[in-house]
């Protein structure tokens, strides 16, 4: 058995081992705005890279480099992920977040901040609020477009909102969205 297709264990941000799982890496590259033969292709370089007992972060950071190295905004996205699913952000030079012009700078450390996930509207309307000051800036159209459709997604999946609180945060994407001329992200099914 080749040393890529070994079970792997690596180390989680709690201390605890799981497997190595090589499809977690595509999804991740995807959601970033990666094509799927390109995400499947990063993935494949991050599975050569990966060695038992490395950590959540030595494979974030090998991600991160493999999509910069591809399309630095995917790495962008990534981190912008990040930050609204998982409540990461950067931490370097003493500092938690560089925001240049309202791109998400990244460094070598990450850290959680506060708990995992969206908890109100007003973080929702706070973070197209500052969509739309990235556009101002001169972020492309197609950033905020991906980054719209990552905080749909960050808004479905938190489980610290109510269903109205969800639905009615939609409906903010959704008048973004439109105002941009874009179409409105449809639900397949009410949100939980």
């Amino acid at each position: 058995m080749s040393e890529a297709k070994k079970k792997v264990k690596i180390i989680k941000r709690d201390g605890t081992e799981e497997e190595f799982i090589k499809e977690k890496v595509v999804v991740s590259c995807y959601n970033s705005g990666a094509p799927i033969d390109v995400a499947r292709e990063i993935a494949d370089e991050v599975e050569k890279k990966v060695k038992d007992g490395m950590t959540t972060d030595d494979i974030r950071n090998i991600v991160l480099e493999e999509l910069h190295k591809r399309n630095p905004e995917w790495s962008n996205n990534y981190a912008y992920y990040d930050a609204l699913i998982k409540g990461r952000v950067t931490y370097e030079n003493g500092k938690f977040v560089v925001v240049p012009k309202g791109t998400v700078y990244l460094g070598r450390e990450v850290k959680d901040v506060g708990e995992k996930g969206l908890s109100e509207v007003s973080e929702v309307q706070a973070i197209l609020d500052q969509l739309k000051e990235d556009l101002e800036h001169g972020i492309s159209r197609a950033t905020i477009h991906r980054r719209t459709r990552i905080l749909f997604l960050a808004v479905l999946r938190t489980r610290k909102m109510s269903k109205e609180d969800k639905l009615k945060s939609i409906e903010l994407i959704n008048e973004f969205r439109k105002s941009l001329g874009w179409k409105p992200f449809k639900l397949k099914k009410i949100p939980e």
